[in-house]
Order: C-alpha cells, then sequence, then structure tokens
C-alpha cells in the first residue's frame, strides 16, 4: 500500500505493518488506523513511529519504556485484554508517546497512557494506567540526573 506521510513522503508499506486502534487514540477518535514502523531498518532500536494512515500529517515518535525505565510495570486488565483480543502475553507490545522538544535529551515519555499492541492480530489502545506515573517523565532520566548535579 502506498502511504503519503508528512515526515517520510511517500512510502510503500506492507499490510503486517498496519494497526487498528478500534475507538481511535483519545482525542484522535476518528483516526483509527496507523502504521507502526521501526526507527531502524533492523528492528533493533527501541523507537518507533506511528504514522497514520488517514492523515499524513499525524504520526507519534515512541519509545519502548522499558529500555528505559526498567522497573516500569504495565497490568493489563480483562477488558482491555478482550479489546485487543490479547490471549498471549508474547503478542503484547508497549510503547509510550515521547514528546521531543529540542534535543532528544530534553525528551519526556508518557508513562501514565502507554499504548498496547497486539502483534499477532495487529490492534492497539491507548491505557491510562492506574499506577502513578506521569505524563512527562524524562526519557533519558540517568542523564538529566547526572547533569543536575
Amino acid at each position: 500500500m502506498k502511504l503519503h506521510t508528512a515526515r517520510f513522503g511517500e512510502m510503500d508499506v506492507t499490510e503486517e505493518r498496519l494497526v487498528t486502534f478500534e475507538s481511535g487514540i483519545p482525542g484522535l477518535e476518528h483516526f483509527t488506523t496507523y502504521c507502526l514502523l521501526p526507527a531502524d531498518d533492523k528492528d533493533e532500536s527501541p523507537f518507533y513511529f506511528l504514522q497514520s494512515t488517514e492523515e499524513s500529517g499525524l504520526c507519534f515518535f515512541l519509545a519502548d519504556p522499558f529500555s528505559f525505565y526498567p522497573n516500569y510495570e504495565v497490568n493489563l486488565d480483562d477488558s482491555t485484554l478482550a479489546q485487543l483480543n490479547l490471549s498471549d502475553p508474547a503478542h503484547a507490545l508497549v510503547l509510550s508517546i515521547l514528546t521531543v522538544q529540542g534535543s532528544l535529551k530534553e525528551a519526556t515519555m508518557n508513562l501514565k497512557a502507554p499504548l498496547i499492541f497486539n502483534t499477532e492480530e495487529r490492534t492497539g489502545k491507548q491505557l491510562v494506567l492506574k499506577q502513578e506515573y506521569g505524563i512527562k517523565e524524562p526519557l533519558l532520566k540517568q542523564v538529566n540526573t547526572e547533569e543536575a548535579e
């Protein structure tokens, strides 16, 4: 499929990269189909892009929160598991939305409301966690902490 994007120009995208958010993403409910793209060609980076297939200018920069916060926990309730048709935890992918203003050193990560993907069914949902996580946690916490000292 041909995808026209503001960030990447025209791209050829395979079906296995497409993800459906049945109810959209909160605040963007009318956009339901996205393309999940790894930031590198080898799928080894903790970074991804989530590009809308319906709006060329809508693209999120995402990261694997566990790569930056090893003690991060996401507990999926039965409702979320059912919505995503997620029966095997091996098919779950958890990513957080990043906000980058300036350099990557100053980027923040939304740990409170991660995106949960069923990689087998190619479905997704944003989940607001009950745990006390912030919506603007430093991406590079250790680097920022060391610089402050």
